[in-house]
Protein backbone atom coordinates (compact mmCIF):
# COMPACT_ATOMS: atom_id res chain seq x y z
CA UNK A 1 0.00 0.00 0.00
CA UNK A 2 1.21 3.52 -0.92
CA UNK A 3 -0.33 6.78 0.56
CA UNK A 4 -0.26 10.36 -1.06
CA UNK A 5 -1.19 14.02 0.08
CA UNK A 6 -3.13 15.85 -2.87
CA UNK A 7 -0.58 19.15 -2.60
CA UNK A 8 -2.40 20.54 -5.51
CA UNK A 9 -4.58 24.22 -4.40
CA UNK A 10 -6.53 24.38 -7.52
CA UNK A 11 -8.67 21.70 -5.94
CA UNK A 12 -8.87 23.34 -2.81
CA UNK A 13 -11.63 20.95 -1.50
CA UNK A 14 -9.29 18.04 -2.01
CA UNK A 15 -5.75 20.44 -1.02
CA UNK A 16 -4.18 18.55 2.16
CA UNK A 17 -6.21 15.22 2.42
CA UNK A 18 -4.80 11.81 2.47
CA UNK A 19 -5.38 8.58 -0.08
CA UNK A 20 -4.12 5.44 -0.18
CA UNK A 21 -3.16 3.64 -3.56
CA UNK A 22 -3.59 -0.11 -3.88
CA UNK A 23 -1.40 -1.60 -6.41
CA UNK A 24 -3.84 -4.69 -6.86
CA UNK A 25 -6.98 -2.35 -6.89
CA UNK A 26 -6.04 1.05 -8.13
CA UNK A 27 -5.17 1.79 -11.66
CA UNK A 28 -1.83 3.85 -12.29
CA UNK A 29 -0.44 5.30 -15.77
CA UNK A 30 2.13 7.71 -16.85
CA UNK A 31 0.21 10.62 -15.90
CA UNK A 32 -2.37 9.65 -13.45
CA UNK A 33 -2.97 7.96 -10.15
CA UNK A 34 -6.45 5.88 -9.13
CA UNK A 35 -6.57 6.45 -5.14
CA UNK A 36 -8.62 5.91 -2.77
CA UNK A 37 -10.15 8.51 0.07
CA UNK A 38 -11.16 6.03 3.00
CA UNK A 39 -10.72 8.36 6.17
CA UNK A 40 -13.81 10.22 5.35
CA UNK A 41 -16.62 8.68 5.97
CA UNK A 42 -19.03 10.07 2.89
CA UNK A 43 -16.31 9.55 0.51
CA UNK A 44 -15.35 5.89 2.08
CA UNK A 45 -14.22 3.44 -0.56
CA UNK A 46 -14.77 6.56 -3.89
CA UNK A 47 -11.92 6.78 -6.13
CA UNK A 48 -10.35 9.34 -7.19
CA UNK A 49 -8.30 10.08 -10.12
CA UNK A 50 -5.56 12.82 -9.91
CA UNK A 51 -3.01 13.79 -12.23
CA UNK A 52 0.59 12.29 -10.61
CA UNK A 53 1.75 15.96 -10.41
CA UNK A 54 -1.35 16.42 -7.84
CA UNK A 55 0.17 14.23 -5.26
CA UNK A 56 2.87 14.03 -3.20
CA UNK A 57 4.11 10.26 -2.13
CA UNK A 58 3.95 10.51 1.86
CA UNK A 59 4.95 7.26 4.39
CA UNK A 60 2.75 5.00 6.49
CA UNK A 61 3.97 6.65 9.51
CA UNK A 62 2.07 10.34 8.41
CA UNK A 63 -1.16 8.53 6.82
CA UNK A 64 -1.47 7.29 10.21
CA UNK A 65 -1.06 10.25 12.23
CA UNK A 66 -3.50 12.07 9.93
CA UNK A 67 -5.63 9.13 10.52
CA UNK A 68 -5.37 9.56 14.10
CA UNK A 69 -6.15 13.22 13.97
CA UNK A 70 -8.75 12.81 11.60
CA UNK A 71 -10.67 9.84 13.91
CA UNK A 72 -9.97 12.48 16.92
CA UNK A 73 -11.31 15.71 15.50
CA UNK A 74 -7.82 17.09 16.05
CA UNK A 75 -6.08 19.50 14.31
CA UNK A 76 -5.80 18.59 10.68
CA UNK A 77 -4.25 21.59 9.28
CA UNK A 78 -1.90 21.75 11.63
CA UNK A 79 -0.98 18.01 10.70
CA UNK A 80 -0.99 18.82 7.22
CA UNK A 81 1.51 21.34 7.51
CA UNK A 82 3.97 19.17 9.90
CA UNK A 83 3.47 16.36 6.83
CA UNK A 84 4.50 18.59 4.21
CA UNK A 85 7.43 20.45 6.64
CA UNK A 86 9.00 17.19 6.33
CA UNK A 87 8.84 16.91 2.73
CA UNK A 88 10.29 20.19 2.00
CA UNK A 89 13.47 19.47 2.88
Amino acid sequence: MRYFMNVNKSVEEEYGKLFSFDPATNEENDDELEVMNNLDEQDKGKPYIFPKSFLLEVSAEDYEQYAEAKRGNGDMRGVTEKILERYRK
